[in-house]
């Protein structure tokens, strides 16, 4: 038994560490290298960088279940096959779900405190995504807009507005793949703090979802914001969650808008 804890102990560890870095990925290799020829190289870096936030809890709540997922199965059923399945579960819990689960470990009063306050930090980058984003997306309407302006101008032949309008929109390409990752990690966030709130108060995730949550509570005076763990009600929360919800909405959208602008904007035919 001593030799199946050990085992267990070890494939646990080794499973997080897989997990870990099978996801790591480094902003240049996401971004690629700024060799001159974007002017919006600083916008897709300053977008890139909200990013961090959002894929650090999510991976490590990941891995932290899947390895205790696996030490579980390991120590109940003696064997690799047990460690998988178990690992297959914990990854399961560790995102899905796991985030109010964790919270709750300290009792509901404090995990409502903490969720309230955690989604205060999650609007804050939220909107610095938004702006983020909109930076970018303004920039390479600009670029566009130049390239068109000098074609029209005959300032520039047509070969040459085509291989600029080609260059932006092979950039836009790369834009797309940084912000819908980046979207991607929102949504689980999101899916999350949707969970938290339905336990919260029953019946909060399909308001949110459906634009209607906490019209009439908007129009109550806020409550007196306080360090103790009664400041933050259920209902601040949906509140709260209603507008990570929203915000999420938004740059899902303008992620989308980043390929609408590469097929409708950035060619000649949209002249």
């Amino acid at each position: 038994m001593r030799s199946n804890r050990v085992r267990a102990s070890l494939l646990s560890v080794t499973i997080v560490a897989i997990a870990l870095s099978g996801c790591v990925t480094t902003q240049q290799d996401r971004i690629g290298a700024n060799d001159g020829s974007d002017a919006c190289y600083q916008y897709r870096v300053a977008l890139d960088s909200t990013g961090n936030f959002y894929a650090e809890d999510m991976l490590k709540g990941a891995a932290i279940g899947a390895g205790a997922g696996a030490l579980t199965g390991a120590l109940a059923g003696g064997n690799l096959k047990s460690a998988l399945i178990g690992a297959a579960a914990g990854a399961a819990v560790g995102t899905l779900g796991g985030y109010w689960n964790s919270r709750m470990q300290q009792g509901r009063d404090q995990a409502i405190l903490g969720v309230a306050n955690d989604l205060d930090t999650e609007n804050q980058n939220l909107d610095r995504t938004q702006v983020a984003l909109d930076q970018l997306v303004n920039c390479r309407r600009a670029e566009i807009a130049r390239v068109k302006a000098d074609y029209k101008a005959n300032r520039i032949g047509k070969p040459e507005a085509e291989q600029r309008l080609a260059l932006i929109r092979s950039q836009l390409d790369k834009d797309y793949v940084i912000a819908s990752g980046i979207n991607q990690n929102i949504v689980k966030r999101r899916d999350e703090y949707l969970i938290a709130a339905d336990n919260i108060e029953p019946g909060a995730a399909a308001k949110i979802r459906t634009k209607t949550a906490v019209k009439a509570q908007t129009k109550k005076k806020p409550a007196k914001q306080t360090t103790t763990a009664t400041a933050a009600s259920p209902s601040q929360v949906v509140q709260r969650t209603n507008t990570a919800f929203e915000t999420s909405e938004r740059i899902n959208a303008s992620t989308n808008t980043i390929q609408q602008i590469a097929q409708k904007e950035a060619t000649l035919d949209a002249v």
